[in-house]
């Protein structure tokens, strides 16, 4: 099964210039019709959602394309290819650990604020009663 460029952009919630961009890079490479338009294959979906996955979690534009570069290289390449993985993998774990002190610091407030409404409207019922 192939997917035409709107569907292949509409399945990862990005714009058809997206897949292009990705292309003119060089980290997919789609089939194309006799008439030239693009074909997206089984495989270029899941090159796509590999690249968005590291896209989304914060693997700058250069590192993607070094890894698909790689990864048609072909298995000479696999100890950087899990180089590239488990770097990246400590920067998520890190991001990660940042995001979860940030996530307390707002619970902590939501609380504060929550208790303090609570004690205003106690306080509201006792001047209204």
């Amino acid at each position: 099964m192939t997917y035409s460029i709107s569907q292949a952009a509409s399945r990862f919630g990005v714009e058809p210039h997206t897949l292009r961009f990705y292309e003119k890079e060089g980290i997919i490479t789609p089939e194309r019709t006799e008439s030239g338009i693009r074909a997206y294959t089984e495989e270029n979906m899941s090159q796509l959602e590999m690249a968005m996955c590291l896209k989304s979690t914060g693997m700058p534009l250069k590192d993607i394309k070094r890894y698909f570069e790689l990864v048609d290289a072909g298995d000479d390449t696999l100890d950087e290819r899990l180089k590239i993985f488990t770097d990246h993998r400590e920067h998520v774990l890190e991001e990660i650990g940042v995001l979860q002190r940030h996530l307390c610091k707002i619970e902590g407030k939501i609380k504060w604020y929550s208790g303090f409404i609570e004690e205003r409207k106690k306080e509201l019922n006792k001047q209204a009663g």
